[in-house]
């Protein structure tokens, strides 16, 4: 019993208790935050706070959002601002989604970012994304189902990765192609629709660098580019022209859904000339074509045809759009660095890239075609 006792008080010795744990109830958790560009060149932060209250032996538990703004010189001495109107100490650790405002996007974005990345406890998990317009008037928003800003916006942003819009990348995962040479990425555009009054996503931004292009691709356009970089959310639908002059307007467009995709890209550098040739083969099936007449095996071959040409055609102008963007989304530069050093070397590609020659070719196969002929 004397050894157990013994054991027993040299384990509590050695035990490191929970000496670093971080108590909720003393801080208030900042779920969503927007940047903005102020007047006078400093940074506008907006911040949604929930504050949880109630609840005790049976009570109703209510829940507030307080919406704040303030200016500062950096991210911090806004945040230091912002601790100064709150009853606790302002935590970005649960935060869900950070708003850029179009203006400050438009500058190199990772002075802005900075903090989060050296900040152990704020959440890299979360979303990025840029709105058209300025950030805090979209957390200011009051159409949404949702009781939380965050919940809504985050619900957008989710939805448009399930259908094949966007990345669906966090903070995390852009912080690389922020720094690296050679390769950019795509930011989902979010905007505020006063008419509707909701909140919406709006297509991709094309960063170059650092900096948001300020071109951006349509929400049509966003799956094409989706597939051919090599993402697919949970569905991916294309609805496409394929008839000219149907009686009605509907009988024009076939919508089909991606069962399976392939894509093979080939590189070919020189100092003088590089040619990328981009291969997309789509499996398909019809989800809705209002003109029928899908039991004919000629049909299905024409609309193959079609769709073929209608997509290829679509890829060449998403192609140009990001060379007006000069936006490596392909991470093309990236890829000659790493297997063509002596090409790299020889060439500057800011100025190279839009003169790359993109060859894509979309292959499109209708596999099923529905129970109604």
């Amino acid at each position: 019993m004397k050894r157990l006792c013994l054991i027993f008080l040299v384990s509590i010795l050695t035990l490191t208790g929970c000496w670093d744990q971080r108590q909720f109830k003393n801080v208030k958790l900042a779920l969503s935050i927007g940047i903005d560009q102020g007047s006078n060149g400093e940074i506008v932060k907006t911040v949604s706070v929930p504050t949880v209250s109630g609840g005790g032996e049976g009570g109703e538990i209510s829940e507030t959002i307080q919406i704040l703004s303030t200016e500062g010189h950096t991210m911090l001495d806004a945040r230091e601002k912002i601790d100064r109107m709150l009853d606790q100490s302002f935590n970005p650790s649960k935060m869900k989604v950070v708003i850029l405002g179009e203006d400050i996007a438009k500058k190199d974005i990772y002075p802005v970012l900075d903090s989060y990345y050296r900040n152990p406890n704020s959440n890299l998990n979360a979303h990025l994304a840029i709105v058209e317009g300025e950030a805090k008037d979209v957390l200011s928003f009051k159409g949404a189902g949702e009781a939380r800003i965050s919940e809504y916006l985050k619900g957008i942003l989710n939805g448009a990765t399930a259908a094949s819009r966007t990345t669906g990348e966090n903070l995390q995962m852009i912080c690389a192609e922020l720094v690296e040479e050679g390769e950019d990425f795509t930011v989902p555009l979010m905007k505020l629709d006063e008419e509707n009054n909701t909140i919406k996503f709006n297509g991709l931004g094309l960063m170059s660098g650092e900096s948001y292009s300020g071109v951006k691709l349509s929400p049509e356009q966003a799956p094409l580019l989706m597939l051919m970089m090599g993402y697919k959310g949970r569905v991916a639908q294309l609805t496409k022209k394929v008839n000219e002059h149907q009686k009605e307007k509907i009988l024009d467009y076939i919508t089909v859904e991606v069962m399976k995709y392939e894509n093979d890209l080939k590189i070919h550098p020189s100092e003088d000339e590089v040619r990328v040739d981009i291969q997309l083969d789509l499996d398909v099936r019809v989800v809705e074509y209002p003109h029928d007449h899908l039991v004919s095996e000629k049909v299905i071959d024409e609309l193959n045809s079609k769709l073929k040409e209608t997509l290829t055609n679509e890829a060449e102008e998403i192609f140009t759009v990001l060379q007006e963007a000069n936006s490596d989304v392909f991470s093309i530069g990236r890829k000659i660095q790493a297997y063509h050093p002596k090409v790299w070397e020889k060439i500057d590609w800011k100025e190279k890239y839009p003169e790359v020659q993109f060859n894509p070719e979309i292959n499109v196969k209708i596999q099923q075609h529905g129970i109604v002929n």
